[in-house]
């Protein structure tokens, strides 16, 4: 398999809220994607991630929910799951988030700390109805190891 070198000015990776993570871990594998940071609890979030590479090309944050408690994707659940966001990354998360606003976007999740690639973030929703998560390209400070340094060029 190619190993995969991010370019952190575009695209980070694309949201794909499903049921299950196990099943769809077994699913996504089977049809040529690679795990590259295992599942993982967002706890603020309520919810599990992963990060796969599909086709050697296309980085995929699944994302489910926690059996237990409200959390963000229980409506994208309930129109059948998929494609959720789109997620950027930010060398300035506020001022990204200030720019998507006075554009006219609503913040849904205001800047926080995000437990699965130990990096700040935030999502807006824009008035094309587009789901955008901002991440900042570094770990908060203090955090151990950095999930993302299996990929190439990174850590």
């Amino acid at each position: 398999m190619a190993d995969i070198t991010f370019d952190p000015r575009k695209v980070f990776h694309y949201g794909f809220v499903v049921p299950n993570m196990d099943r769809a871990l077994k699913t996504w594998t089977q049809q040529g994607a690679r795990l590259v940071v295992p599942p993982a609890i967002d706890p603020a979030q309520n919810v599990s991630c992963a990060l796969l590479i599909y086709l050697d090309s296309v980085p995929i944050e699944l994302v489910a929910p926690l059996r237990d408690g409200p959390n963000p994707v229980a409506s994208r659940l309930a129109k059948g799951g998929g494609l959720d966001h789109v997620c950027l990354f930010s060398d300035s998360l506020e001022d990204d988030v200030a720019k998507l606003e006075a554009d006219g976007a609503m913040v849904v999740v205001a800047p926080c700390y995000g437990a699965v690639f130990k990096r700040r973030l935030a999502f807006v929703v824009t008035r094309a109805g587009l789901v955008v998560e901002l991440m900042t390209r570094a770990t908060v400070e203090g955090a151990e190891g950095d999930p993302l340094a299996p990929l190439n060029g990174w850590g």
